[in-house]
């Protein structure tokens, strides 16, 4: 690695960390495109309850002496998930797309602050707790994640605190946006993961607009999908696609009837339409503006934050090109490559019978096709990658820590929690998630959420971590025993 300039001294924690994640806030917000969709699930319910009882419980709960600081590492509002409407048009100036008039409020500045103040009324108890939780001494850091890039607009973070102000006396300087990650040396350095993703990274982080309209924000794989295709879709969930394949969706398309799977196609074709917008507009000199703009405000993070340029571009090339940088991984996240596989092989080995006067050569020209086929499939599928990016994830740990030296590695994104060894003296959690899904047919969600939190403090000059779940009065083991950095366990 190229010599990097030293990162500044340690400061002396006056705090202990409390770490979750993907709370989203909002989720099941969803009713202009799911008419008949329940206003609160119970799932949501519990949610709320849950967390309100978190908050209160460690606002009591001190460890010695020392404020809290909370830092939510993404995802905790879901503004990219919402389907609503514009119902107070006054506050609209912005003019709805069609996309937007057919799916709800997109990501322009004034949409994203009506749809955050949707969110403060519909989880009014939540914000509540929390403003009362900072009030009380403590301090809250919030992380973009890539459901709640919206974050990126002043004026959206201004109306979270003033939010928070309803509540009780919160000062400004109490609460912080991060725009990317938190990190304390040789302590912790918590990021959500989602450019590790990419089916869910933004090319341009610090400044994620939209090329080809500069009043709205960019858009992931993952964001065209969840708005054009999961949120209309009857039985649709966001959750457990990694473990769907093609059949599975031909099925679920056929349990629609032949009006639904045609409405499904439909939507399925805009979605792949706008993707393809999206690869083109990369290449405009809106983009190029775009970049400049990141690269300036990677510069002021920098200097805020007295860590070197070099240093944060060594950390953004770690990250993972999105999908929408290549036609054809876009093909290939959407098995539109595994279609024109199938087509192609059935069509060669019609040609091939129709063409061929021995069978026996037929049948040898058709175990070629299929051999063929067969190597074709499994290189798409290698370009396309798995949906769930827990090993994207943990696989860079190492390659952070090597720029930001920390005890602890804290991420999100997957919604599955865990805890292992990154390098030596090194250990990687993800933090779970406090969301889910009410699943369709009232069984049990598709993947239920952990309530996991990591709790970070440091016993003289060792940093010791433990993943916590919240059960119903109190946090628990989740894992046993301490997230301590390994040469520290006992």
């Amino acid at each position: 690695m190229t010599s990097l300039p030293p990162l500044s001294a340690r400061k002396i924690s006056r705090h202990n960390l409390l770490v979750l994640s993907d709370v989203h806030l909002g989720s099941d917000l969803v009713q202009h495109s799911r008419p008949n969709a329940p206003l609160r699930g119970k799932n949501s319910l519990l949610r709320d309850r849950d967390f309100v009882r978190l908050l209160k419980w460690y606002q009591r709960n001190r460890r010695g002496s020392l404020p809290w600081r909370l830092i939510i590492a993404g995802d905790f509002v879901d503004f990219i998930g919402m389907s609503v409407p514009a119902l107070r048009r006054g506050h609209i100036k912005t003019s709805l797309t069609p996309e937007e008039h057919k799916h709800g409020l997109g990501s322009a500045e004034d949409h994203a602050r009506a749809k955050l103040e949707l969110v403060l009324r519909h989880h009014r108890g939540v914000f509540r707790a929390l403003a009362r939780f900072v009030a009380d001494g403590n301090t809250l850091v919030v992380l973009r994640g890539n459901h709640d890039v919206d974050l990126h607009w002043e004026s959206v973070q201004g109306d979270f605190v003033r939010y928070l102000q309803k509540f009780a006396p919160v000062s400004r300087d109490e609460v912080e946006f991060a725009p990317w990650f938190y990190y304390e040396r040789d302590v912790v350095y918590v990021e959500h993961g989602h450019q590790y993703d990419h089916f869910c990274s933004q090319k341009h982080l610090l400044h994620p607009v939209n090329p080809r309209d500069h009043r709205r924000l960019s858009q992931s794989v993952t964001d065209v999908l969840l708005r054009y295709i999961v949120r209309p879709t009857q039985g649709m969930l966001e959750a457990g696609h990694d473990r769907a394949g093609f059949l599975d969706y031909v099925r679920f398309a056929t349990r629609l009837g032949f009006g639904g799977a045609a409405r499904l196609g439909q939507r399925f074709t805009f979605a792949v339409v706008e993707m393809i917008r999206i690869y083109r507009a990369q290449f405009s000199e809106a983009a190029a503006w775009i970049q400049r703009e990141h690269e300036r405000k990677l510069k002021l993070l920098g200097d805020a934050k007295h860590i070197s340029v070099e240093r944060l571009r060594a950390l953004a090339r770690l990250q993972k090109p999105p999908v929408t940088q290549s036609l054809v991984l876009i093909l290939a996240s959407v098995m539109l490559d595994r279609v024109a596989v199938a087509l192609l092989s059935v069509s060669a080995v019609i040609a091939v019978a129709i063409r061929t006067d021995s069978w026996q050569r037929s049948l040898l020209f058709s175990g070629i096709i299929a051999l063929i086929t067969s190597i074709t499939a499994v290189v798409w599928r290698k370009l396309r990658g798995s949906l769930d990016a827990s090993a994207d994830l943990r696989n860079r740990a190492p390659l952070v820590l090597q720029l930001f030296p920390a005890a602890f590695i804290v991420m999100g994104h997957t919604h599955m929690p865990e805890v292992s060894q990154a390098a030596p003296n090194q250990t990687y959690v993800n933090l779970g998630a406090w969301a889910e899904e009410d699943a369709t047919d009232g069984g049990p969600s598709a993947l239920p959420a952990t309530r996991t939190h990591l709790v970070l403090e440091c016993q003289g000059e060792v940093p010791v971590g433990e993943l916590l779940r919240w059960g119903e009065h109190a946090p628990e083991a989740f894992i046993s025993g301490y997230a301590a950095a390994p040469s520290q366990r006992s």
